[in-house]
């Protein structure tokens, strides 16, 4: 089998320090998810962002209504070459964009931290300099989360 794949993190989750991330909880206008959007009257809060009971979760900011919109810019250094990964921990469904464009689309809910690929296309959008991150969840019941973050995985023995 080789040795397990070693991970980078490109782009930290809110787990060990709360990133700072735009937020709205009012349905957004056309383009929210690009990087060029505005979103200057948005809410300025640190994630994790949902409810205290929710299983494994470090609140940063509490969201407690049907849907949050979140953004955020992100530096890279350069283009990732290696196969990457969202750390996302979601409750409930959540679509996530990178630079405007759909990188993933989970459904239900995690109880903790998961890896979750990444669409071909969106790791494509990715480019050195200013990225954007942009995540619309939607909760139905129960408790609430999301926090999002991207790792790069490099297969041992290449």
């Amino acid at each position: 089998y080789g040795p397990p794949p070693t991970l980078t993190t490109l782009v930290a989750t809110s787990e060990t320090q709360g990133q700072t991330w735009r937020y709205t909880t009012t349905r957004p206008g056309e383009g929210w998810m690009r990087a060029n959007f505005d979103d200057s009257g948005w809410s300025s809060g640190a994630g994790g962002f949902g409810t205290a009971e929710t299983p494994g979760s470090k609140i940063g900011t509490t969201w407690n209504t049907g849907d949050i919109w979140l953004r955020r810019s992100v530096e890279l250094k350069s283009t990732p070459s290696q196969e990457l990964f969202l750390r996302i921990h979601h409750d409930e469904d959540a679509d996530v964009y990178l630079n405007g464009v759909l990188a993933a689309r989970v459904r239900g809910y995690t109880t903790g931290y998961i890896l979750q690929g990444l669409s071909r296309e969106a790791k494509s959008a990715l480019r050195p300099g200013e990225n954007t991150i942009a995540v619309h969840c939607h909760q139905t019941g129960g408790g609430q989360y999301i926090d999002v973050g991207i790792v790069e995985s490099a297969t041992g023995g290449r």
